[in-house]
């Protein structure tokens, strides 16, 4: 089964019509929607903001980088924040869906990057 992304409880989400409030906020939950299937999160809620925050902030320590910017400069905490806010409600189905612990993330993540600096040094 395919990852999905759900949108019926989604905040933005209008069950009569069964559409988003604006094409903005659509694009914006199937791009979330996939970044949980990174972060090793089904849902977005209350009971599990801080863990996306802290495993994003993760995410770009290990890949050198901010995921998510605002005018060109990385997303502050509280930014990162608004944003998973903002779309409460979205959850993942599917294959890729699961819910790992935070050492099972970062495992995964780190055994990643040592598989692809080792693939690097050995290459002929």
């Amino acid at each position: 089964m395919p990852l999905i992304v759900n949108y019926t409880k989604h905040k933005s989400w209008d069950a009569k019509t069964e559409k988003f409030s604006s094409p903005e906020a659509h694009k914006q939950a199937d791009q979330l929607g996939h970044q949980l299937m990174t972060l090793g999160i089904s849902e977005i809620s209350d009971k599990t903001i801080d863990e996306l925050i802290i495993r994003q902030l993760i995410l770009d320590k290990l890949y050198g980088g901010p995921t998510h910017t605002l005018n060109g400069k990385a997303c502050t905490v509280e930014q990162l924040r608004e944003l998973y806010q903002q779309n409460f409600g979205l959850f993942i189905e599917g294959r890729w869906s699961r819910n790992e612990t935070r050492w099972k993330f970062a495992s995964r993540h780190a055994k990643g990057m040592v598989r692809d600096i080792a693939n690097q040094v050995t290459k002929d």
